[in-house]
């Protein structure tokens, strides 16, 4: 069966063959690591992760490349503001130095492996950081200049996105909105309010001396940088959340075609935000939609989660009761839902045994919602249909849930395996209860 994805890029569900076949490069944008991720943050990973193990699912190879921004991403989209690194730096007390920044990064990047591990989420091939990559990035930004596509001002190298006819394709972006939002600041030395920094100058330690200038890459280019190194220019797939398509991933787009004369990645996937309920943990995001902030004091973060009793794979979970595609409606109450569902499964196929077959028909059912855009409700309605069907012996139920849980990642056999350990634990009575609120 065909697998089709959603392209932002084409506006449209396209059926999906890799450039190289068997193999599969893609890269998925990164954490800025300034701060531990919260659960909005990582619910992009597991949309990642997913796809991922439905390539592999489908018999490809995978070539994934996920990125640490621990340089150049400023607090403001025109370009402005502080390096959020080095407001990490000043919180935390650190001297502004590039080692301290370092430390820094070090720290947080390690919590977002961890975060990342205990959702079950496969380590990319490469986790390239930012400030390894300078030497990239300063050639992509010459390349730019030889071609005229960039220019010179007083604070830094700026592309100039009348040298890219085609800015603003990827999602349809409106211009005329971005000129007219937030996002853009008045720069008297920019040419157009939509050029975006490649290079900031900066007097500082913070910086690297280069014949650019004394100064610092811009988010955009990183990225460009990073996986043109390691994925070649075309790749087959970049990802990333619906807020990086006005801005972030536009500018690849812009830089790396004017700069190289070929398409970046061929398709673009995004997943929408989780949703928060109005409060001090959210933020206003685009278009007026509450999303998780980073930064605020009761961000949620899979600490707060596992500290409320809640399960990481109960997480993946609920992230997958949802397509990527529609914002998730968080909230502790519907958590704590998907947490019982989940462990009911658990309790569920630990009474399964036996080696069986698998069993065509709900391999198929699967397979048909995961290779329709990741259709990820679909394929965990066939699995529960699957274990509730009375005409399918044990084994071949426990042989099939094996098979569809390598493109789910729901861990499920570890998982069990885990919760048995915890049940001998505790007291015979209190077990026994435990059983008995647990039916299929």
């Amino acid at each position: 069966m065909k697998l089709t994805l959603y392209n932002t890029l084409a506006g449209k569900k396209e059926e999906f063959k890799p450039l190289l076949p068997p193999e599969v490069r893609m890269y998925t944008c990164g954490p800025t690591v300034y701060n531990h991720a919260h659960i909005g943050n990582l619910s992009a990973y597991l949309f990642a992760d997913t796809l991922r193990r439905v390539l592999e699912w489908n018999g490809f190879r995978v070539k994934q490349i996920t990125n640490i921004t621990d340089v150049g991403h400023l607090t403001s989209d025109a370009d402005e503001g502080d390096d959020k690194m080095v407001r990490a730096l000043k919180r935390l007390g650190k001297p502004l130095t590039l080692k301290a920044m370092r430390e820094v990064a070090d720290i947080y990047a390690q919590a977002f492996v961890a975060d990342s591990d205990a959702l079950n989420i496969e380590r990319p091939e490469r986790m390239p950081r930012a400030s390894d990559h300078i030497p990239e990035d300063i050639e992509l930004v010459k390349v730019l200049l030889k071609k005229g596509a960039a220019y010179r001002t007083a604070s830094g190298i700026y592309f100039d996105i009348s040298a890219f006819p085609d800015y603003g394709r990827l999602g349809r972006v409106n211009l005329t909105g971005l000129l007219a939002g937030s996002r853009v600041a008045l720069n008297p030395d920019k040419r157009s309010p939509l050029d975006f920094a490649l290079w900031k100058f900066s007097d500082g330690p913070v910086g690297w001396e280069s014949d650019l200038g004394r100064g610092f890459p811009g988010w955009h280019v990183e990225c460009s940088a990073m996986s043109r190194k390691y994925l070649g220019q075309p790749f087959d797939i970049h990802t990333g959340g619906i807020d990086h398509i006005p801005t972030h991933h536009q500018n690849e787009i812009a830089q790396s075609e004017a700069a190289y004369g070929a398409p970046l990645a061929r398709f673009w996937l995004h997943c929408e935000h989780l949703i928060l309920p109005s409060g001090p943990a959210s933020a206003p995001g685009p278009g007026g939609v509450t999303k998780m902030a980073k930064s605020g004091e009761n961000s949620i973060t899979l600490k707060t989660l596992v500290d409320k009793g809640i399960r990481p794979l109960a997480y993946r979970y609920f992230v997958l009761t949802a397509h990527y595609r529609s914002p998730i409606q968080f909230s502790f109450k519907a958590l704590a839902g998907a947490q019982e569902s989940y462990t009911k499964l658990l309790h569920a196929f630990g009474r399964l045994s036996g080696d069986g077959s698998v069993h065509e028909t709900y391999r198929k059912r699967c397979e048909e919602s995961l290779n329709d855009d990741l259709h990820t409700p679909g394929a965990i309605a066939a699995l529960w249909n699957l274990m509730k069907d009375k005409a399918v012996t044990d084994a071949d139920k426990r042989t099939t849930i094996l098979h569809l849980d390598r493109a789910l990642g729901l861990d499920i056999e570890h998982q069990v395996a885990l919760l048995k350990a915890e049940m001998e634990s505790v007291p015979d009575a209190m077990q026994r209860l435990a059983e008995r609120r647990e039916p299929l």
